[in-house]
């Protein structure tokens, strides 16, 4: 017994290393855990994570007809960022959730709502749009804490017949998580859910008007096949006027030539950093440099 005992102990490093090598690989192992738990060991990730569990059917406040639900994720990154000690990290949106995902779950939550007779791709007596402007979160130190996240989107419904929009507003949404794996894709994937949850919700609303969102994407561009209504008049006085533009022209000189840019309705993305201010429509982009005009370019028919 005793000699077994002495041989075991001679093929072990002597007590003061082994507590060492313990002490080295234990920073390590913190982080290993650290990023198992943000990127987590679970299944992957489908469509059903971001349809809402509970979606009331709609009766009285039925729209009747069948309804093209479309979706977009504009950004490319999550702001906000992985927390670091020397740092934000940014991280790549599609890395946790893309539009391959959204999309279906927008049209499951839709046909649960049952506002609609169905949802038909394509070819429908209604286009629902809905935009993800951004998205955002807030994740904690060395993953230790509360992962939240929150995402700001636009939603769109007109009539394919005539292009008239009888919804057009923001619609946000939050996610918190508290523990598990992946915590950071989760707090993401609920606040999609909750976003979705919040504009059926609002689609159902009769009880006021909702326009919130129309001077920044009532004239915007469809994904399904429809035209805003007011969309050629507004091409139309772009197109005729774009000639006048010139060189140094002031922000408000170039919106008395081709009309509001800011609330034109059209703008499907936007860009400020230091000088320099840059919008974009289906149809054109302006670039201002100190306020004053530097560059313009039109697209087509944009539409």
């Amino acid at each position: 017994m005793f000699r077994n005992t002495s041989r075991i102990r001679a093929i072990h490093r002597r007590p003061g290393e082994s507590r060492r090598v313990a002490g080295c690989c234990r920073g390590p192992i913190i982080l290993l855990t650290a990023i198992l738990a943000l990127g987590g060991c679970v299944s992957a990730p489908t469509y059903k994570d971001l349809v809402p569990q509970s979606i009331p059917p709609a009766t009285s406040q039925r729209l009747g007809g069948t309804v093209d639900a479309q979706s977009m994720i504009i950004p490319r990154y999550v702001e906000g960022g992985q927390a670091l000690p020397s740092g934000r990290l940014t991280l790549l949106l599609d890395g946790f959730v893309t539009n391959d995902m959204l999309k279906p779950a927008l049209g499951e939550a839709v046909t649960k709502s049952n506002l609609f007779a169905g949802v038909n791709q394509g070819n429908a007596d209604y286009v629902l749009d809905v935009w993800v402007e951004k998205m955002k979160n807030h994740t904690p130190t060395m993953g230790m804490g509360e992962y939240t996240a929150d995402a700001v989107s636009i939603w769109r419904l007109m009539r394919t017949s005539d292009g008239k929009v009888l919804f057009c507003d923001f619609v946000n949404g939050h996610g918190l998580i508290t523990s598990g794996m992946a915590p950071l894709r989760r707090s993401l994937f609920a606040a999609l859910r909750n976003m979705v949850e919040n504009g059926i919700a609002a689609l159902s609303d009769r009880s006021t008007e909702h326009f919130g969102a129309r001077s920044t994407a009532g004239l915007r561009k469809s994904m399904g096949n429809a035209v805003p209504e007011g969309y050629a008049e507004w091409s139309a006085t772009v197109k005729q006027n774009w000639p006048k533009l010139r060189m140094g022209l002031t922000f408000t000189e170039v919106e008395a030539c081709i009309g509001p840019v800011k609330t034109s309705g059209a703008l499907v993305k936007t860009y400020s950093q230091g000088y320099t201010e840059e919008y974009e429509t289906s149809l054109y982009t302006v670039v201002f440099l100190n306020g004053k005009l530097s560059r313009w370019e039109v697209r087509g028919s944009g539409q």
